[in-house]
């Protein structure tokens, strides 16, 4: 038996990419029958007591800086519980680091979720900058590290100074849902953590340029979101004479199936999804729009360029620039077929490349190679 700990700053029910990555791994090596004895160990940073999930252990969060937590309890774990192979999910995460520095004799494989932002604030700059060499450090402590695509590994070995052989590329996936074409409302989905970094006010700008061209138009925002910022996305729509073609929907969590339904109905009924993240690594939320064939539009951060193919299945745009993002809705938005097509395609991309059945059989793979080596 292998005792194996997957480490994540942060778990469901806080909703994250990461966080059902690490959900669909735990179930998959679960069911494998491969003698393996899997632990999540995560902080309680922002994450509720309400209905924390029974595989995972929560350690409490002494400090936190730019919601990078510090747990006493995460280390004094790791000191007397000793594993045989820890998966790290990102490098810029301190539970990552201390379990690099506390592993004793285990393998380490890091996953990395989005190398680094393709914009940011001058503070997460300066932090990045700081905490570069302890990410380096993890890096190369690392049996193997994957990255979610192509484009990602590039950035990777660009920034860190790594032997590139340790380095491979397994996409993100999803779990395919049957797809029957329903028909489509002209509605703009945007899902999500609906932060800043994911740049909502671009799309309400963008839309706003669009709103006597285009009627019945709204945008949907999914996803949990502060109070205090969605006070100032209404307040910008108001400004911009949109407020009325914007709801705010709460956060839907796919481990409940209710939840999980009624977030893929409004991937299926969507006309456009929209994605602007300035830190990505291969987001799924884009994978589950293009599933039900709902035409993308993304910005090209991380391995968002690598999943769309600008024209193929789905738009993307290099810049974020609201009067570029209105162009692209509007020809997506008035031109049927050509919507149709790029819906279409990205499916057909999906059923092809990005199955998670298949993707976490590469994973556990690795792991029976680098254990094969221990």
């Amino acid at each position: 038996m292998k005792r194996i700990a997957q480490v994540t700053h942060n778990y469901l029910p806080h909703l994250g990419g990461i966080e059902f990555y690490v959900k669909r791994l735990f179930e998959d090596l679960a069911r494998s029958n491969n003698g393996f004895i899997v632990d999540i160990l995560t902080t309680d940073l922002d994450t509720p007591t309400l209905n924390r999930k029974e595989e995972a252990r929560y350690f409490p969060v002494d400090v936190a800086f730019m919601r990078n937590p510090f747990s006493t309890r995460l280390v004094s774990h790791l000191r007397k519980h000793p594993y045989d192979l820890m998966h790290l999910h990102s490098i810029w995460f301190l539970p990552c680091l201390l379990a690099v520095i506390f592993r004793k004799r285990a393998r380490i494989i890091t996953t990395i979720h989005g190398v680094f932002p393709d914009k940011a604030s001058i503070l997460l700059r300066l932090f990045l900058s700081l905490y570069k060499p302890l990410a380096l450090y993890i890096l190369k402590c690392s049996d193997r590290i994957v990255v979610l695509s192509e484009s990602e590994r590039r950035k990777l070995l660009n920034h860190f100074s790594i032997e590139a052989e340790n380095v491979v590329v397994i996409p993100n996936g999803i779990c395919i849902e049957a797809h029957e074409p329903v028909e489509k409302e002209s509605i703009v989905l945007f899902t999500g953590r609906i932060i800043p970094d994911k740049n909502p006010d671009v799309l309400i700008e963008a839309v706003a340029k669009l709103k006597n061209r285009i009627s019945s138009l709204r945008i949907v925002f999914v996803g949990p979101i502060e109070e205090s910022y969605r006070i100032e996305l209404m307040q910008l729509a108001q400004n911009l004479k949109v407020a009325t073609l914007i709801e705010f929907v709460a956060p839907l969590d796919q481990s409940f199936p209710e939840e999980k339904a009624l977030l893929m109905n409004l991937y299926r009924r969507a006309k456009v999804f929209v994605s602007l993240g300035a830190w990505e690594g291969l987001p799924t939320r884009i994978m589950e729009a293009m599933q039900f064939e709902t035409a993308c539009i993304t910005y090209s951060s991380g391995g968002s360029s690598d999943l769309v193919i600008d024209g193929y299945n789905g738009i993307v745009i290099v810049e974020l620039d609201a009067e570029l993002l209105a162009s692209r809705l509007e020809k997506v938005l008035l031109n049927d077929d050509f919507r149709a097509t790029l819906g279409i395609n990205a499916r057909k991309t999906i059923l092809e490349k990005y199955d998670w059945n298949k993707i976490s059989q590469k994973l556990i793979s690795l792991y029976e190679e680098i254990l094969g080596h221990y």
